[in-house]
């Protein structure tokens, strides 16, 4: 994809879990071609949906964490107002002043124990979480990059549309994880679900990461 910056190793993490994602829904399309009827083949579609949703939420740390460790290493790069503003104990600024652990390692363990138990799935909280190492409007950002990426006949996306289509991922992996994905008109019976919507899930996460990746690090589409 043109204009695209390196990948990051944790974006590299990332596009790893989402292939165990995808082997998911492709084992679950065998599957049904198989004419498999012991169990619910659906079932494959809905772990591969929680398995996307959690690479999401697990490459959101990571990368916040990689970059803010880039930031404190380089004292001439600008600093998101986020990033000024955070916070740290004396106890870890002696440890790295008087050379007992290191900067990165430091940082890294303080960023944890402060956004470890964060959830970094809905658009509010990732907004929230790279708002600690870059001061782009990430939402409108990350619209724009997508866009740049379509076809120029084809149809533009607002904000609240990106919005919009992670937050029903997010919904549909909540519903699954918390309630066994039961409907709730007929509590029998599970939602339907498919291979073809379980992939494009997934693949709709990816291109929301990416387009993230774009925006932090200030690329033109």
């Amino acid at each position: 994809m043109p204009n695209y910056p390196p990948k990051t190793q944790a974006f590299l993490d990332f596009e790893r879990n989402l292939e165990y994602a995808k082997q998911l829904v492709r084992g679950g399309e065998n599957l049904t071609a198989m004419g498999v009827t012991a169990f619910d083949v659906g079932d494959l579609y809905r772990a591969a949906w929680v398995q996307a949703v959690a690479a999401l939420d697990h490459w959101v740390h990571q990368e916040v964490y990689y970059r803010a460790i880039l930031l404190a290493q380089q004292p001439d790069m600008h600093k998101p107002r986020r990033y000024k503003e955070f916070t740290i104990p004396m106890e870890l600024f002696e440890e790295v002043h008087h050379g007992n652990t290191p900067l990165d390692q430091a940082l890294k363990r303080h960023l944890r124990q402060v956004i470890g138990r964060k959830t970094y799935q809905g658009s509010e909280d990732i907004k929230d979480g790279f708002a600690i190492v870059s001061d782009v409007p990430l939402w409108e950002r990350v619209t724009q990059v997508i866009n740049g990426e379509r076809p120029p006949a084809g149809e533009r996306l607002q904000v609240k549309d990106v919005r919009r289509m992670l937050g029903a991922i997010v919904w549909r992996r909540n519903k699954i994880a918390h309630e066994s994905d039961r409907d709730a008109d007929d509590n029998d019976n599970k939602r339907p679900i498919n291979a073809e919507q379980a992939m494009q899930a997934v693949e709709t996460l990816q291109m929301i990461a990416a387009a993230i990746l774009v925006a932090v690090d200030g690329r033109t589409p």
